[in-house]
């Protein structure tokens, strides 16, 4: 998947995002939740009590698993929760913003502190309180991109996944030939039919129920072709019979559950129509059992590009809403998550069909190229905390992360909201410690555990 948006493509969609709510003062509570679940908080009130601290009364006592937070003045750096006479916070992190959704272990209790670090004396909108339980999760999945070198190195069973989609094993020409690349692994050249058989075999044997598919991955040049990305891709979709000819192949040879676009980005109205009328084709080919999945950013879904109608040939969506970065330099937010999915929603695009895409790495805030793995940084990383000083490039800077708590928010939204899950980019970047694991945090706050496929 190609990774990094260019700075113009990234501040677009910022601003694209943030529209959303902007046009109002109000940004809502999806009505998965807020029209299945009780709003706990209606007669609840947040006063200041003293400097950075606030109090939330329910009036009522209540058990409350979901707390909704909305502040007009976006000053909150950093913010916790904690029950009147404990020391310590159940909940903790950073940004609250126009919409902050937190998740946490059910609390029974009629007040609530809220201690914030912010630029500002922060002002709130009245708060909802939700209690939802684990079972409405039970269709809530954890799809992870692999690379097909972990695969092919995968000897022993660490994180599970539901399905796997191998990344950087599969490419196609202009031709609408597949060509799967070598690799030089342990000093040795390895052909590509034998790192994506052996790949394939060692996820089956680490989960035998999960599903693997190859993920096509728009970002390989040939050079020998004389055709950059965009013209390959749109010659390639032309010759769709041989094209989806060759991707039928792929999936017998290698006893695959089905293929995965990464597509990044058409260029043109005609390129997106070229993609998504192929695409359509392809899955009437493709047998039942299999599965067709694409990855794609926000603001391709509109009535020019990719609309509803033109991704309902996907058995999943996944929405890639990591790497652009906010006013603070933090990428992947959970408003900026917020933001994404409730656009695809206003544009048609069924929840049940989207996984939230969750990155497994940091991105410097001085906005610098450098990306780091979570699992290198796991260990000193808080569990309420999403920044770390980390050496980029010979230097220290402070780089944004997505901590185990704002992965259990998202995961906890993705869930209440219905949609088909998360996708984590990459596997290989998680930590192997369960009890750090940013898979494992998924699976917990879908109610799942962890347990092994």
């Amino acid at each position: 998947m190609k990774r990094f948006l260019s700075c113009l493509t990234a501040a677009v969609l910022l601003c694209f995002c943030l529209s959303l709510c902007s046009c109002s003062s109000f940004c809502p509570t999806f009505p998965e939740i807020s029209d299945n679940y009780e709003n706990l908080a209606k007669s609840a009130k947040i006063t200041r009590v003293s400097d950075g601290e606030y109090l939330i009364d329910f009036k009522k006592t209540v058990t409350l698993n979901r707390l909704v937070l909305r502040e007009s003045t976006d000053g909150a750096i950093s913010f916790s929760l904690r029950l009147p006479g404990s020391p310590s916070p159940f909940y903790g992190n950073d940004f609250i913003g126009k919409y902050r959704y937190c998740s946490f272990p059910a609390v029974t209790t009629d007040r609530i502190l809220l201690s914030a670090v912010s630029e500002c004396a922060l002002s709130f909108s009245r708060p909802e309180a939700y209690y939802i339980p684990s079972s409405v999760l039970s269709s809530f999945s954890v799809y992870s991109y692999i690379t097909a070198k972990a695969a092919f190195l995968m000897d022993d069973a660490e994180n599970p996944s539901d399905v796997f989609d191998i990344i950087y094993s599969a490419y196609i020409d202009k031709d609408g030939d597949v060509r799967l690349p070598a690799y030089y692994i342990g000093g040795k050249k390895i052909a590509g039919e034998t790192v994506l058989s052996a790949a394939v075999s060692n996820i089956r044997a680490a989960f035998p129920r999960a599903r693997v598919l190859a993920t096509i991955l728009g970002d390989r040049e040939f050079d020998d072709d004389g055709l950059n990305l965009q013209q390959r891709y749109s010659s390639a979709f032309s010759n769709r019979d041989a094209l989806s000819l060759s991707l039928l192949d792929l999936v017998s040879s290698y006893g695959l559950d089905g293929i995965s676009f990464d597509y990044e980005y058409p260029v043109s109205e005609s390129d997106f129509s070229l993609f998504a009328d192929f695409c359509a084709h392809f899955r009437n080919v493709l047998p039942k059992d299999k599965q067709l999945t694409a990855a794609v950013s926000a603001w391709c879904v509109d009535g020019s590009r990719l609309d509803a109608d033109s991704l309902s040939c996907f058995d999943r969506v996944t929405l890639m809403a990591y790497d652009t970065p906010d006013s603070r330099g933090c990428h992947s937010t959970f408003f900026s998550a917020y933001s994404q999915l409730l656009r695809l929603k206003k544009e048609g695009v069924p929840l049940c069909k989207i996984s939230l895409g969750i990155p497994l790495y940091s991105k410097p805030l001085d906005g610098s190229s450098s990306a780091l793995s979570y699992a290198d940084y796991a260990d000193v990383l808080p569990f309420f905390c999403n920044v770390a000083a980390a050496d980029c490039d010979g230097k220290v800077r402070q780089c944004y992360f997505n901590g185990r708590q704002l992965v259990s928010d998202k995961s906890s939204l993705s869930g209440d909201i219905g949609l088909a899950g998360v996708s984590v980019w990459h596997y290989s970047l998680d930590s192997a410690d369960p009890a750090l694991s940013l898979i494992a945090t998924a699976y917990r706050a879908s109610g799942r555990g962890q347990t092994a496929m």
